[in-house]
């Protein structure tokens, strides 16, 4: 009874290993092989067929099944004849039997049986295999395997026994890129007075001079001859084919076959450079894809494209945002009834459709959506890759803010102006001011001491002490003054200050107290400014306490973590409302009626910043605090 695959156990299960199924194989009176149908390549073998192939076992694993036996059609069950390629590229007639194993689906079982006789036909056979191979080398996925499938195919083709492909290095030499046959030692690299002699398809022959390290190579080998071509005869730096054998003598059409193989070559070659190229630009174009991606949803200024028609094919998010339509509801639409302006812009976007240059059509008054007006910059740029415009962009960038920045702009502008005129007013006012008063004081003299003008004559004194007080505040907020800060000892200023003010302080029944913490470091300060700074809100503080029957002033001098000194004047007066905390250091607001001028806590706000510090108020009812914040000066 002969024993079959189909006898086999480990065929009829999935967990068997490696090991087993081989030994069983070898079991198997015909040469056998298992391959895979999904991929066509060479899984296992058995001992008659590495005896049959020349192949080792390890070998014919890296095998595809086409390589071997390039005739054989796998999805076809039973018996075909055709030939076996020979690890020394010989070729064999076998009948195989292709047959699927029980329990799955995916493994062919090849039976391979040697034809009991050769064809008359058989150097055709061998070329039409040859040919064979060499249409099926363009399907490699890399191109060594290109390369080394060609010099398989060129040795059934010519019958040399040695083949040898030498292509470009990184420093200009060739190199060997592939070899076929084994025991001929070719030079690994040809410099560029070999490649002078091998510029033409030449044959060499023992006997004949030797012009090259390659031509000296086959000379040290015996061999019989050594046939050479360049892969391009333009070109004979882009690779070089030779072929060679020990006994046998070349054929008259070896080196115009030589050629062919060189060819096919430098086609591959060609191949997997488009290949590389095109794989290249793909990644490109999938980096340009994320990149419209990203302005697409990132970019701020609104765009939509419309076709030749004027009709709209896509709008970004940005002019999603800005018009009020989101891009499934314009598809299609007229661009005319999404873009809408006070002025036409069809007469315009249709000159655009006929130009190629982009037009600037400036600020036009659009509307959204909902009606709003808002102001936009537009700008057409027709899109014409050959030549020929195919869409229309266009680019629109909402103003909105930047027309009230400019507006808030002129406004500042009106503002200082109006300083100016305030201080020429104030410094103009002043000498007749002066005088009025002056007038009224001698008036006052001049009258007897019952006489009820006296009364009159001091209420029109106080008003004009009210309007120099004024005039005065105006200047130092108009002229300002160059603060020229220098190191100063800020806890001695202090004691100085409160010390200066003490006796005012006393006469309204007011206490004073100073608490300086130890080490407190000099500051960069400009005495004179900060001196009107501690006038000001020692000034408030008194006022705030002239109700009361007794009042406390307390100023407390610290360091805070962040290279600053910290000030803090508080008084125990009745505080400042919450609805007017965040207006008062707003210039010419007061909460002292017709008494105050509303600017010296504008002023020392402006002076506390000058010295690139802080002012901050804290207020609750019974007591108000100023916190100074000032940087520490910097050895």
């Amino acid at each position: 009874m002969t024993l079959t695959i189909s006898d086999l156990s480990p065929f009829k299960r999935r967990n068997a290993g490696n090991e087993e199924i081989h030994a069983l194989l070898d079991l198997l009176p015909h040469p056998t092989l298992i391959a895979s149908a999904r991929t066509g390549r060479i899984l296992f073998s058995n001992g008659g067929a590495t005896e049959l192939t020349a192949f080792t076992r390890k070998e014919l694993s890296e095998l595809a099944v086409s390589t071997l036996l390039p005739e054989l059609v796998l999805s076809e069950r039973g018996k075909q004849a055709g030939a076996l390629v020979k690890r020394n590229s010989q070729s064999v007639a076998v009948v195989t039997t292709v047959s699927a194993l029980s329990g799955t689906d995916q493994w062919l079982a090849l039976s391979l049986e040697s034809s009991a006789s050769t064809p008359a036909g058989d150097d055709n056979r061998q070329r039409w295999e040859a040919l064979h191979l060499l249409s099926l080398a363009s399907q490699q996925p890399e191109l060594a395997s290109a390369y080394r499938q060609i010099l398989q195919a060129g040795a059934l083709l010519t019958g040399a026994r040695h083949l040898v492909l030498y292509t470009p290095g990184a420093d200009g030499a060739l190199q060997v890129q592939a070899v076929h046959g084994s025991s001929v030692d070719f030079p690994s690299r040809l410099e560029a007075q070999d490649l002078a002699a091998l510029r033409v398809p030449k044959m060499w022959q023992p006997g004949r001079s030797i012009e090259s390290q390659l031509q000296r190579a086959a000379h040290a080998n015996k061999l019989s001859y050594l046939a050479t071509t360049p892969l391009d005869l333009t070109q004979p730096e882009v690779g070089l084919l030779a072929a060679a054998d020990e006994d046998a003598r070349p054929s008259e059409e070896l080196l115009t076959l030589l050629q062919i193989l060189a060819a096919s070559a430098a086609t591959a070659a060609l191949n997997a450079q488009m290949s590389n190229t095109w794989r290249r630009d793909a990644g490109r174009l999938s980096e340009s894809e994320k990149i419209s991606t990203v302005l697409h949803e990132h970019m701020q200024d609104g765009v939509l494209f419309t076709d030749t028609s004027l009709r709209l094919t896509e709008l970004n998010m940005a002019a999603e945002a800005m018009l009020g339509y989101s891009q499934a509801e314009v598809a299609q639409r007229p661009v005319h009834e999404v873009l809408i302006g006070t002025r036409a812009l069809l007469p315009e976007l249709e000159m655009a459709l006929q130009g190629s240059e982009v037009m600037e059509l400036g600020k036009r008054k659009l509307l959204r959506r909902d009606g709003q007006e808002f102001i936009a910059l537009v700008r057409l740029a027709p899109i014409a890759p050959n030549g020929k415009t195919t869409r229309l962009a266009i680019l629109i960038s909402d103003l909105s803010e930047h027309e009230a920045f400019h507006l808030q702009t002129l406004q500042m502008s009106d503002r200082a102006w109006l300083g100016d005129v305030a201080a020429i007013f104030a410094h103009e006012m002043q000498n007749p001011l002066n005088n009025i008063s002056t007038s009224l004081q001698l008036m006052q003299m001049s009258l007897p001491e019952n006489d009820p003008g006296h009364e009159q004559l001091r209420t029109m004194l106080e008003d004009c002490e009210r309007l120099a007080r004024y005039m005065h505040s105006m200047l130092g907020v108009a002229r300002g003054r160059a603060h020229q800060p220098e190191p100063m000892d800020i806890a001695e200023f202090c004691r100085q200050q409160v010390a200066r003010w003490r006796v005012r302080l006393q006469r309204k029944n007011i206490k004073d107290h100073l608490q300086i913490a130890e080490d407190i470091p000099f500051i960069m300060g400009d005495a004179h400014a900060l001196e009107q700074v501690f006038t000001n809100l020692f000034t408030n503080a008194m006022q705030a306490m002239s109700n009361q029957e007794s009042g406390l002033l307390a100023l407390n001098v610290s360091r805070a973590g962040d290279d600053m000194v910290e000030i803090v004047i508080s008084d125990n007066g009745p505080g400042v409302p919450e609805d007017l905390r965040a207006r008062i250091f707003e210039a010419f607001f007061t909460t002292k009626g017709g008494e105050g001028t509303g600017l010296g806590l504008s002023i020392t706000r402006r002076i506390v910043m000058a010295h690139k510090g802080e002012i901050t108020l804290e207020s609750f009812p019974g007591g108000t605090m100023f916190k100074l914040r000032l940087p520490i000066a910097q050895n």
